[in-house]
């Protein structure tokens, strides 16, 4: 692991002890967040359950966090992925589907040691209907592609945990506003230890939490007032959140070849 950073991977949920969500911030607006996934992830004939975030990039397709792929280094054999939530736990929420996903596919690169390309495609069994509540995250266009978005003001969201010490539920969706920062600054406090192909976040007294893994960052593109994905949460502090330390992504855009490879989304 690595020196005095130590990272906490796919988080475990029981009945008593389930993620609640993003540190500070506030709550989602409804359909405000419409690529957000929520991600069970069943560990083995255990019965336990992971619980990851996730952004719907194509109406098949999802994308997460490797590590929230694996534990106890087996790969999840059972992923539900529920796509229009808001309120997590309200099963008869109107406009959420619930899918079963039919293939996992880990980045080749992937490092569980050092979180370097912590990134997976979730193949969903069926294709979704684009509605009000669901909708695609916009992939970064090509022609900004080599920004780093360094100063910019991005918004992280989940229902990862409040903080290391709570463990109720939060029913609704929450997000957290916070500037995207440079890796050198990042590095600063994260004691040189970053993988090289990460995106910062950097927010006063709060930030990512257990539970937030796999979820997205994204910015505006100021042309299209899109939503762009930039970033997929990656490790934790162990912890249990990033309140005092940057939240850490997977910088999308390094990545986007392989995406399309593998998923077939075309790159504009």
């Amino acid at each position: 692991m690595w020196g005095l950073l130590i990272l906490s991977g796919l988080f475990i949920i029981s009945a008593s002890s389930i993620s609640s969500r993003i540190i500070g911030g506030e709550q989602s607006e409804r359909s405000s967040r419409p690529y957000q996934v929520a991600l069970y992830l069943r560990v083995g004939t255990t019965g336990q359950l992971g619980f990851c975030g996730g952004s719907l990039i194509d109406p098949r397709w999802v994308i997460t966090a490797a590590h929230c792929c694996f534990h106890d280094e087996l790969i999840v054999d059972n992923v539900q992925a529920i796509l229009g939530a808001f309120s997590l736990y309200d099963r008869y929420e109107n406009g959420r589907r619930i899918l079963n996903v039919e293939e996992i596919i880990v980045h080749p690169d992937w490092d569980p040691m050092t979180f370097t390309n912590d990134l997976a495609l979730l193949k969903l069994a069926n294709v979704v209907q684009i509605t009000e509540t669901i909708n695609v995250a916009r992939l970064p266009y090509l022609n900004i592609s080599d920004n780093n978005f360094a100063g910019q003001a991005g918004t992280a969201s989940g229902w990862g945990i409040a903080a290391p010490q709570v463990t109720f539920v939060s029913p609704t969706l929450r997000q957290k506003t916070m500037t995207v920062i440079t890796n050198q600054q990042c590095n600063a406090t994260m004691f040189d230890q970053l993988p090289p192909n990460v995106v910062c976040g950097l927010s006063s007294f709060s930030g990512t939490c257990k539970g937030d893994n796999g979820g997205p960052l994204t910015v505006v593109y100021h042309v299209t007032e899109e939503d762009i994905l930039i970033g997929v949460a990656t490790f934790i502090d162990a912890t249990g959140c990033n309140d005092n330390l940057p939240s850490v992504f997977t910088r999308v855009q390094l990545f986007l070849p392989w995406i399309s490879n593998v998923t077939g989304v075309a790159l504009v």
